[in-house]
């Protein structure tokens, strides 16, 4: 036997030609890069998927495991692929896609143990049925990301996690139990599986109109509901669905409504009618001297005040204000002069009657007829219930409107269109609280007409009317109103706009309160104040004026 010493066995070892083999590390392949599971129903889950996982090397792995991540909505249903794998062999993985909420959903399953591993990306789809089971008779639901409308009850497959549900046309919609709320009136439906969802009612911004051949200049509630309205043609008393009580043939009178629903009405040459609320007259009031009335408002204690222009022996004007009991007695008058020529341009009562404003515009003469007069000032004069002034204040603006309290408020309008206001809001004494306007090129547009709130027990708060200027164009785009804030500052609400049925323009004439102030007597036309198609009367729910649009 020939025996080799150690050493020269490690020598012709070290000396020998022959490469070693390299050591290939374990590789473990799944059998697919991705898989799409479909489109599957929130809440439900879609059959098991097989993936087979294979040991691709000549080495064992000693410890083998399998994983998903990314998403809930996928799951390991079972798995062979545990601890142990020898090279060349395979184990299985079955995977199951449950979708927790609609929309598309992603996640990767992977296989870990070796050097070397692979993982299979894997994605599905969740939807969910809405099913609008009711609705009322004119109606419409939308989805807020306009992907369906139903005009009538219907079955829709969504496939997002969330949707919010809107009603038509623009109203105060009441939705069923499975809604949560959303913005602007809005069902919020959170699809974690099919949802059934009913419009259980809806109310229109408006309950009513009544269309006139005028538009109308004043409308006022009456505490038994009725609203009355004046227009060119007369005065028409309609009642709380819009139906017409009585009406009295009139041309170019003022009018004002007491606390207790009764109504004044001055007549151009100045005498004063008063009706009650069933268009029955009361008395009549005739001047002592002839004077032009311009306008007339009424205290919370049933007195109603005149505000005319009385024209003297030598050409000039006088502004005359006479008070009037609820009986049509006279209380007193006073005289306003501040110029040889006077203009009212405001008039104003406290409801309980303890002060009386009147604004006007004095002007001297400049020479004989008919030269143009010479503006001196715009004025406001406070005066107690006896007709004592107690302070005149000259002031920057022109036309003035009076609340219960004695504040006041007066704007020009910005003709950049489509139109804005500049307002200042004055407290009883005539100081300026503050003075704001709307940012230019914003709207809501020009206002032609601005009240306070005519519910005495309420703070008082500026309702706005007015239309919308296009641009380049004298015709009118689409009448508005809004409350544009109270005493604390200018601040433009929810924006109510109105559009002609004739796409002739549309205007706002006439704003008020209803005695509950529940609702909003809006009046205008459409076309433009100059050429006027028609009027109209609406009853808007009082939550149009803060509604989210």
């Amino acid at each position: 036997m020939v025996r080799k010493s150690l050493s020269l066995v490690l020598l012709l070892s070290a000396c020998s030609d022959e490469p070693e083999e390299p050591v290939v590390p374990a590789a473990l392949i799944i059998d697919r890069k991705s898989f799409d599971f479909g489109e599957w129903e929130a809440g439900k889950s879609s059959a098991e998927q097989l993936f087979t996982v294979r040991n691709a090397s000549p080495a064992n792995v000693e410890s083998v495991s399998v994983s998903v991540e990314g998403s809930d909505s996928f799951s390991l249903a079972s798995s062979t692929c545990e601890k142990y794998l020898a090279a060349g062999m395979e184990c299985e993985v079955r995977v199951r896609f449950a979708p927790r909420l609609g929309g598309t959903h992603s996640a990767r399953l992977k296989v870990a143990g070796a050097p070397s591993v692979e993982q299979t990306e894997l994605q599905g789809t969740g939807f969910a049925w809405v099913d609008v089971s009711s609705m009322p008779p004119g109606t419409r639901v939308m989805a807020g990301d306009d992907s369906f409308t139903c005009t009538q009850p219907c079955k829709q497959a969504v496939r997002k996690a969330e949707v919010t549900l809107y009603a038509g046309p623009e109203g105060f919609p009441t939705w069923g139990a499975a809604c949560a709320s959303a913005p602007r009136d809005g069902c919020r439906l959170r699809l974690d599986a099919s949802k059934s969802v009913a419009l259980e009612a809806w109310t229109p911004l408006y309950q009513w109109e009544v269309r006139r051949s005028r538009p109308p200049v004043t409308v006022a509630p009456l505490a038994n509901g009725s609203i009355v309205v004046l227009d060119a043609l007369g005065v028409t008393a309609l009642d709380s669905a819009g139906q017409e009580r009585w009406s009295l043939p009139m041309n170019d009178y003022k009018m004002a409504v007491t606390s207790d629903g009764y109504i004044s009405l001055v007549r151009y040459d100045g005498p004063v009618s008063q009706y009650d609320s069933n268009g029955r007259i009361r008395w009549t009031y005739t001047p002592s001297e002839s004077m032009y009335p311009g306008r007339t408002v009424a205290d919370g204690l049933g007195n109603t005040y005149v505000l005319g222009v009385k024209v003297n022996s030598d050409a000039t004007q006088t502004l005359k204000l006479v008070a009037l009991s609820r009986e049509g007695v006279e209380l007193w008058s006073a005289s306003i002069s501040e110029a040889p020529f006077n203009y009212s341009s405001g008039l104003g009562v406290v409801a309980d009657g303890s002060s009386v404003y009147v604004a006007g515009s004095a002007f001297n003469r400049e020479a004989p007829p008919p030269a143009n007069p010479v503006f001196v000032k715009n004025f406001i004069q406070k005066l107690t219930p006896a007709g004592v002034v107690l302070w005149t204040k000259e002031v920057n603006w022109v036309q003035v409107s009076f609340a219960h309290t004695g504040e006041m408020i007066s704007i020009v309008n910005l003709v950049s269109p489509p139109g804005g206001v500049m307002s200042w809001w004055m407290d009883p004494e005539g100081n300026v609280l503050w003075n704001a306007q709307t940012p230019t090129g914003e709207g809501p547009g020009v206002a032609d007409t601005y009240v306070f709130a005519s519910n005495a027990g309420a703070a008082p708060r500026l309702l706005f009317g007015g239309h919308e200027l296009l641009p380049g164009t004298e015709t009118y785009g689409r009448g508005w109103f809004a409350d544009m804030g109270d005493r604390s500052k200018l601040v433009r609400g929810s924006v109510t706009y109105i559009d002609s049925p004739n796409g002739n323009g549309a205007w706002v004439s006439s704003l008020a309160y209803t005695s509950s102030a529940r609702h909003v007597v809006v009046g205008g036309g459409f076309g433009s104040s100059a050429d006027t198609a028609e009027g109209f009367i609406r009853l808007y729910d009082a939550r149009t004026l803060t509604m989210e649009r």
